[in-house]
């Protein structure tokens, strides 16, 4: 069935909608690829998703663990082979790690049957994007896992988006003389939708490959990362025309007095800073983004 837009019930969130110039680079005409739980938009000129979309039942958690990881991955069988970005062309010999789009411990709600499946079916290619190894490791998997745990501890339904951030300017990179060139994308992102006292919310977050070239890189901070959807449609050229006015961000949930007091906190490091000065995405506490 794939990502369901009426998941959350009394509303309908639609895939993100592909712009023209995104349309010229999709695959089908920007027919999403289908799976059991979750949908692709996918670049077929840059061989990765421009975006993945699921749904999690908060309320309908497996335990983790029930389902053990697998080590393979495999090409995704709605697309003919040489369009997707795999290990030989993408990840051998390289410092870039597989990154899971949709997180696969995401996947596991509901039938234990059904979420095998859909386990299996995250290991598709078309959700993998090369990822800094620092990034995947540090920043990526927390905020997924910050995610999780707002629907999982409120046993609440939410839909889930993210992509990487593609420019014009992305590096090249090539295994082999031989081998087609890929761009690694300069960023990613995640927007999740999920209702608050009766009403949709949504939150985005972003975060940038370059940030983890450093030995030691910035921590990870939800707080930080936030942006507004809109920040996301002029990155991606995606639409998000059915959440875009339920963003926490919007007038009179950022609150000014928080930047003052992120600015001084911790080390005293110029990422840091220049991190938080230049941000107007500061909310009064974590949980302001999206649940008290």
């Amino acid at each position: 069935m794939g990502y369901d837009p009426e998941f959350i019930p009394g509303m309908r969130i639609d895939l993100p909608r592909l712009g023209r110039r995104q349309l010229e680079d999709a695959w089908a005409g920007g027919e999403p690829l289908e799976h059991s739980r979750f949908s692709v938009l996918f670049n077929q000129t840059r061989g990765l998703a421009f975006c993945t979309a699921h749904n999690i039942d908060g309320a309908a958690v497996i335990p983790e663990g029930t389902i053990a990881r697998r080590n393979w991955f495999e090409h995704d069988p709605k697309l003919p082979d040489g369009l997707q970005i795999d290990n030989e062309r993408g990840y051998h010999n390289n410092p870039w790690d597989r990154g899971h789009l949709v997180r696969r411990r995401s996947l596991h709600w509901g039938d234990e049957a059904d979420a095998r499946v859909a386990d299996r079916e995250s290991f598709f290619w078309t959700n993998i994007a090369p990822q800094h190894e620092r990034l995947h490791s540090s920043a990526w998997g927390k905020i997924e896992n910050w995610m999780f745990e707002k629907t999982e501890d409120t046993a609440r339904r939410a839909c889930v988006f993210q992509g990487p951030v593609f420019t014009d300017v992305d590096p090249l990179y090539q295994n082999t003389p031989r081998e087609v060139p890929i761009r690694i994308p300069a960023g990613y992102w995640k927007v999740i939708a999920l209702t608050h006292q009766g009403s949709l919310l949504a939150a985005a977050f972003l975060v940038w490959q370059r940030d983890y070239d450093q030995d030691e890189p910035v921590e990870f901070d939800p707080v930080l990362e936030q942006v507004r959807i809109t920040t996301i449609e002029y990155l991606t050229g995606l639409g998000f025309d059915d959440i875009r006015q339920a963003d926490a961000l919007r007038a009179g949930v950022t609150d000014q007095r928080r930047v003052s007091r992120r600015a001084t906190d911790g080390p005293d490091d110029s990422a840091v800073v220049s991190r938080r000065m230049n941000s107007s995405r500061f909310v009064n506490d974590i949980g302001d983004i999206m649940l008290p």
